[in-house]
């Protein structure tokens, strides 16, 4: 039978009577070749009956449930005539079975040969049975693969006898004609017609010899997947299916963990050139994967693999440097007790070479090293011997890679970023593959980090918001709006996964619907507990998370540092950090050093206009800043916008209150202190060492009414009016307009104060609540560079923040 086509079902296809119907109805009856397993589970209870009479112990439970199974499964599927005459022949192979068996139980254990062939009975019953179903739609013949399938066996794996095995297979074919043939996976005969196996994922084997046998027009290995993909789904969500790959692409992801089919399984496929598909015998509809000599792909790579329990062995000494074979002694040594190695990694200086193997055979490895070398440990020339056994290898696979410069250069900046440590690194000379090894604990963030770094997925940012009040309120406004566009255009996920105030917190594995969040927080949310949040949001899943603190807290501003040490980036409208006393400032300047995570606080000072950024330019550019002055508070520009000739201060003060302009007790802003706190952040931004002590603040609260109720402030400030109307009569006779004033001087005096500028001034031609600041430098001397706009409102501030959330996403690439 030539060029047809071969499908392989295993035992997963067959759980029930029904799994059979299904795959009766994937089947065209056009030159089909069908490799099928065992019932599900079957071959593992095949074995469990082996070990059990070798115990001496009971197998009759274990038996009269293999039994079961396939009774229940035929007489689903068949009339009583039908049924009665396949279990008559499964029942005959139960008792070949149990002969078996009962000399196993007398001698208290079992050859290979045993093993292999009670093993080897699953198979022949499916097969059976799905001969059975198909005749009744076409012709259908079994075959008994150790009939025609013939192979050698050593310490070297399985050996093909094609020519015997093609020749055997052939004639085969042509004494039983047929438009389906159900062949046996799993079994063959050696070349003396004794019953074998083929060994791990023998019948995936099978599918891949019987296709070369028939020269088959393609392979189909139907699985419960719906193809190859791009990584493990259940550590990267956004994983999809692979439309093409290459042979060297899926031995590569195959080799190094993809757990859909075994590289060994395929190389008789791949060596003919026959195509390979991976379908889903559950969805059938989608076409999966096809695996071609060439396949077309828009990424620079394919997909992401992994394997897990990795020890990876270091082995250092100045002794080796220059010595030729000692590299492949080591090998030799590891070979002779069948140790595989997995990577190898050396550096050019010969002083270490480090391999990876599997964590189970690591002390193995090392005591027997350490034995074979103790000539070489006791002269120093081998300095040590050691293993770290918690270990992962990640690969990155394509075709795509080769001669593609900066693939290497991506993995590693998106690990980085990621803060994953890389242990070992190493590339053959195909460049199909790159493979690390890193830390077990970290596979999940690493597999997201690279995954996202190629546009493989969207970009992700996990982000946990504190004090949802309102600003933060508005914030998550703006991204639920900004949601789809972002994910769209810019390939970017915000993901929202914890919200939290001072008394209730809601957390997610994904993300929180913000459209619901707040009768969800009201509803759902648990008591408030700032340490278990932080742990919620650290996240092996989403290697890039941040903490967006939108509170005016102390307490919460001072573990900022803890964040960024525990993987986090922080971004703050909160001042308190950046203005706190110098010696908590410099310790947290020291983490942002040290950490790979980034801190941005743009809107502590003017909301979201670009002041901070503006002058870290500046500086960076060269620079030297002589002067900043600025109305950095929209609730003080305001009052003192309407603060005109026949004003009242209070009255004007009254109505900022209602309009939200203040803080609920005004005198927080016409104390002075939250624009000196403000100054003394840009002041730091220069060089200075200036503490919120060392600002000169005129406060505008009358000292009598400092520590009276907010309903008493008010009510008494009127008693003032005349107080400030003196200092604006005066101002405005000479011409001038009042303004209160933040400012820093590059000689180190800092000050806030109420401050008379001409009417043509800058400052006196301001909208309402628009902030203003100035920046006179060594540039711009003459004419102060000036930032103006709008700085105050949840949404302008909130505007910042996100545009602060962006910049870092940016950063991300």
């Amino acid at each position: 039978m030539k060029n047809g086509h071969v499908h392989k079902f295993g035992g997963s296809c067959f759980t029930s009577a029904q799994g059979y119907q299904d795959v009766g109805d994937l089947i065209t009856g056009k030159s089909d070749i069908i490799i099928v397993s065992a019932v599900y589970g079957i071959t593992n209870r095949l074995l469990k009956l082996l070990t059990t009479a070798a115990q001496k112990k009971s197998y009759t439970r274990e038996f009269e449930t293999i039994h079961r199974t396939h009774q229940e499964i035929i007489g689903s599927l068949f009339d009583k005539k039908t049924g009665k005459s396949l279990m008559a022949s499964i029942e005959e192979d139960m008792g070949s079975i149990k002969t078996i068996l009962r000399s196993v139980s007398l001698l208290g254990s079992y050859s290979d040969e045993m093993y292999d062939l009670v093993l080897g009975f699953g198979e022949q019953w499916s097969a059976k049975i799905l001969t059975t179903l198909l005749n009744k739609k076409y012709k259908t013949q079994y075959v008994d693969a150790r009939e025609v399938l013939f192979i050698d066996k050593d310490n070297q794996g399985v050996h093909i006898l094609w020519r015997k095995s093609e020749n055997s297979f052939s004639t085969f074919c042509k004494k039983n004609p047929g438009s389906v043939y159900v062949v046996t996976g799993f079994i063959a005969s050696t070349r003396e017609r004794v019953p074998t196996t083929l060994g791990r994922n023998g019948s995936d084997f099978s599918a891949s010899i019987f296709a070369r046998l028939s020269h088959a027009e393609d392979v189909t290995f139907w699985k419960d997947v719906d193809g190859i993909m791009s990584a493990d789904p259940r550590r990267v969500p956004s994983a999809f299916v692979l439309d093409e790959l290459t042979y060297e692409e899926l031995l590569e992801l195959a080799y190094f963990g993809a757990g859909v089919i075994h590289p060994k399984a395929i190389a008789p496929a791949v060596e003919k050139e026959i195509p390979i598909r991976i379908r889903n015998s559950t969805n059938p509809s989608h076409p999966g994967t096809t695996v071609f000599k060439k396949a077309s792909s828009q990424y620079s790579i394919k997909g992401l693999t992994h394997i897990d329990a990795i020890a990876l062995v270091t082995i250092e000494g100045s002794g080796m440097v220059g010595v030729p074979g000692f590299a492949a002694r080591i090998f030799e040594i590891l070979h002779s007790i069948n140790i595989s190695v997995i990577l190898i990694s050396q550096a050019s200086s010969e002083h270490s070479i480090c391999f990876a193997i599997p964590a189970q055979s690591s002390k193995g490895a090392i005591d027997f090293l350490k034995k074979q070398l103790r000539y070489e440990l006791r002269e120093k020339v081998v300095r040590r011997i050691l293993a770290e056994t918690t270990c992962s290898i990640l690969s990155v696979v394509g075709e795509n890679m080769v001669g593609t410069c900066g693939v290497a250069a991506t993995i590693c900046k998106a690990l980085a970023k990621a803060s994953v440590n890389i242990k070992a690194i190493a590339q053959g000379s195909s460049e199909r593959n790159v493979s690390l090894v890193i830390d077990s604990t970290q596979v999940t963030k690493a597999l997201r980090a690279v995954h996202s770094a190629f546009y493989l997925s969207n970009k992700t940012l996990s982000i946990g918001l504190i004090g949802p009040g309102l600003i933060g309120k508005t914030l998550l406004q703006q991204l639920q709006q900004a949601e789809k566009r972002l994910e769209e255009q810019a390939n970017l996920s915000l993901r929202v996964r914890g919200i939290t105030n001072s008394k209730k917190m809601l957390c997610s594995e994904r993300k929180i619907d913000l459209a619901r969040w707040e009768k969800r927080l009201a509803d759902k949310g648990v008591p408030a507990d700032h340490g278990t949040f932080i742990d919620n949001m650290i996240s092996e899943e989403y290697p890039h998370t941040v903490i967006v603190d939108c509170t005016s807290s102390e307490t919460i501003s001072g573990q900022y540092s803890d964040y960024l040490k525990k993987g986090l980036h922080v971004i703050t409208p909160n001042k308190r950090a950046s203005s706190a006393p110098l010696k908590k400032y410099h310790a947290l300047q020291e983490t942002i050093l040290r950490s790979p995570c980034q801190y941005f606080y743009e809107t502590t000072v003017c909301a979201g206009l670009p002041v901070i950024t503006t002058l870290q330019d500046l500086l960076a550019t060269g620079d030297e800043v002589l002067e900043i002055e600025g109305i950095f508070s929209g609730t003080l520009a305001y009052i003192f916008y309407h603060f005109q000739k026949d004003a009242k201060f209070s009255h004007i003060v009254k109505n900022a209150q209602k309009m939200g302009y203040t803080e609920p007790d005004p005198r927080d802003d016409l104390s002075g202190m939250d624009i000196a706190r403000k100054v003394v952040i840009l002041a730091r931004e220069i060089g200075l060492s200036t503490e919120l002590g060392d600002v000169k603040v005129q406060s505008l609260v009358p000292k009598d009414l400092e520590k009276v109720s907010t309903a008493q402030f008010l009510a008494k400030l009127s008693s003032y009016d005349s107080t400030m109307k003196k200092g604006l009569e005066k101002a405005l006779a000479q011409g001038n307009t009042l303004r209160y004033v933040g400012s820093i001087k590059s000689s180190g005096k800092v000050s806030v104060e109420l401050k008379a500028y001409p009417q043509d001034h800058a400052f006196s031609n301001l909208k309402e609540t628009d902030n203003i600041v100035s920046f006179k430098t060594r540039r711009y001397f003459d004419q102060p560079l000036i930032v103006r706009g709008p700085g105050a409102g949840a949404e302008v501030t909130a505007a910042g923040i996100f545009a602060d959330i962006l910049r870092l996403a940016r950063s991300l690439d």
